[in-house]
């Protein structure tokens, strides 16, 4: 009977999805592009680290020099809500001879699909980092990621993004050698950073130009990390997201600094309780929070729209 249909989702299924949903996320391609992490925090604030002058001689007796970095903008960053519903009809319940399996079955069979798709929505969102970086996408100073950047402590400043918007290949590559050795931090000193990492859009002409130049150095080593292709030459990395726009646009960071582009998970997407709808549909939600923004000025990251204007 309908009234024998169980109250609460089999805890073994719950258990399955949430598990397949942090491996999910562990797996994910975000996590070759941005500073991905864990937190408990709906809302955090962050303060930019903008350079220091501490270290010095010091006589016989003499005090050492206090570690005081540079103060830098400070910004807060609020989580956002997502997720979907599970649901299965009266109907489908009435035809089911075995009303205690049912609903288990149908959440077993849509896992997969539903992985995918979160995954989908949480990179194309984070994405909007590099595809809006030029645009409404902005750093702590308020100023696009890709953009002039004046440190908040000093009147320096910087510039990461190409000025005339060369189009990727080896000049490309030129002209971020030379911001990597010219890059100073906010007290003028050098501050030399070495973006080897490539991005680019899977299939577009940015990505056709890149490969061809590293290719003809060394021969390219392939593998993929969700859905991203990687290739590296032993010297450069290039990544192939499907989820950039442009198929012209390219950018470049440093991998072994830290990553001014932040992605904070408060909860991974989770399977919540089943509830009955007034017409004895039974949905079980799902949801996730998550924030993602360039809280911490871009200087390990380096772009060009490619069109070359």
């Amino acid at each position: 009977m309908l009234t024998n249909y169980p109250a609460h989702i089999d805890e073994k299924v719950k258990e399955s999805f949430n598990m397949y949903s942090t491996e999910a996320m562990e797996n994910s391609s975000i996590n070759v592009l941005f500073n991905v992490n864990t937190t408990n925090d709906y809302s955090k604030g962050y303060s930019s680290v903008e350079g220091g002058s501490w270290v010095d001689y010091f006589g016989e007796g003499a005090d050492l020099n206090d570690v005081d970095t540079a103060e830098g903008y400070n910004t807060v960053g609020v989580a956002k809500e997502f997720g979907w519903k599970i649901k299965v009809t009266k109907k489908e319940m009435l035809n089911e001879k075995d009303e205690t399996t049912l609903f288990n079955t149908i959440v077993n069979s849509k896992m997969p699909v539903l992985m995918s798709d979160m995954l989908n929505f949480v990179e194309e969102q984070t994405m909007t980092l590099l595809n809006n970086g030029f645009t409404t996408a902005l750093a702590p100073d308020g100023v696009a990621i890709f953009g002039t950047h004046t440190y908040n402590s000093s009147s320096q400043t910087f510039t990461n993004r190409h000025l005339t918007n060369i189009v990727a290949g080896s000049w490309a590559l030129t002209a971020l050698e030379a911001y990597a050795w010219d890059l100073k931090d906010a007290n003028g000193k050098p501050m030399p950073v070495s973006p080897k990492t490539l991005v680019v859009k899977k299939g577009g002409s940015a990505s056709v130009a890149f490969r061809q130049v590293l290719a003809s150095n060394a021969d390219l080593v392939a593998t993929t990390v969700g859905n991203v292709n990687i290739y590296n030459n032993g010297d450069y990395t290039l990544i192939e997201s499907p989820f950039l726009n442009s198929a012209t646009a390219w950018f470049a960071f440093d991998s072994k600094k830290e990553n001014p582009l932040i992605v904070d998970f408060v909860q991974n997407p989770t399977l919540e309780e089943r509830q009955t709808r007034e017409n004895l549909t039974q949905v079980t939600p799902a949801s996730g929070s998550f924030r993602f923004g360039a809280y911490q000025l871009p200087t390990t990251w380096y772009g060009s729209d490619g069109t070359g204007v």
